[in-house]
């Protein structure tokens, strides 16, 4: 799962799971405890993954995102922005994480999870963010019927780059 969460978000996960291991550590454990530990919102319990044969090929993590909803994002200028997109989505159903590894890509599985994410949903109108420098999600989610709701710059570090400039808030309105 970490790493398909490290995929999603573009080495943020990555980068945030050293600064908790203070550099010493191995940031991979970090992210397995994190991912392991229930109070957060980015947790196995909220994963789904899909499968091709005995392999893992894919990974949505989501969930209704309320106003008391823990991501268990950092206190960081890189956060800041993805916490103020989230912010104007309380109330969706949350796909936090969506990513397959590249040799399962264009395979349909996205979109099987992305219509599991509706079933779940409840309702909600669902939300994501992603970065305006990955296209191909883009174009995967315009198809999807998603929208850009609102965008802000990307926070970089000297150790944590992205692609892109901004990081865009897309959210698909359900139908009543």
């Amino acid at each position: 799962m970490v790493r398909l969460i490290n995929i999603a978000d573009h080495g943020v996960p990555l980068w945030r799971w050293a600064r908790l291991e203070g550099g010493a550590g191995d940031p991979w454990e970090a992210g397995r405890r994190s991912v392991r530990d229930e109070g957060q919102a980015v947790n196995w319990k909220n994963g789904t993954v899909a499968t091709l044969g005995s392999d893992v090929t894919a990974l949505m993590i989501a969930y209704p995102l309320d106003r008391e909803t823990p991501t268990g994002e950092a206190e960081h200028p890189v956060f800041e922005p993805l916490k103020a997109l989230k912010q104007k989505a309380i109330g969706c159903f949350y796909i936090h994480v969506l990513a397959a590894y590249a040799e399962y890509r264009g395979r349909g599985l996205g979109k099987v999870l992305m219509e599991r994410a509706e079933g779940m949903s409840g309702g909600r109108d669902l939300a994501l963010i992603v970065s305006d420098g990955n296209q191909p999600a883009r174009r995967f989610y315009d198809r999807l019927g998603f929208v850009e709701r609102d965008r802000l710059p990307i926070v970089t570090t000297d150790d944590w780059k992205a692609e892109g400039e901004n990081w865009l808030l897309l959210v698909k309105t359900r139908e009543a």
